[in-house]
């Protein structure tokens, strides 16, 4: 059976450190989620890809040499 996590993605293969769940503790003593048991908890990235107004034409022209250099 595979599993799929959040975003549709299949996850390879159950942690055989699982238990109920749990992966044990990070280096900070907080809980680590087994992702394939706990998939709502898979992080999802947003982008926020928007602005409230056009940017002057300066900017606009920073913003293209920009990414004419990346």
């Amino acid at each position: 059976m595979t599993t799929y996590d959040r975003t549709g993605e299949p996850i390879d293969e159950h942690p055989r450190d699982c238990r109920g769940g749990w992966l044990g503790t990070d280096r900070e003593g907080r809980p680590v989620p087994c992702l394939a048991c706990k998939p709502h908890l898979v992080r999802r990235s947003d982008i926020n890809d928007f602005a409230d107004r056009q940017p002057s034409d300066r900017a606009q022209r920073a913003i293209n040499e920009e990414n004419r250099n990346a």
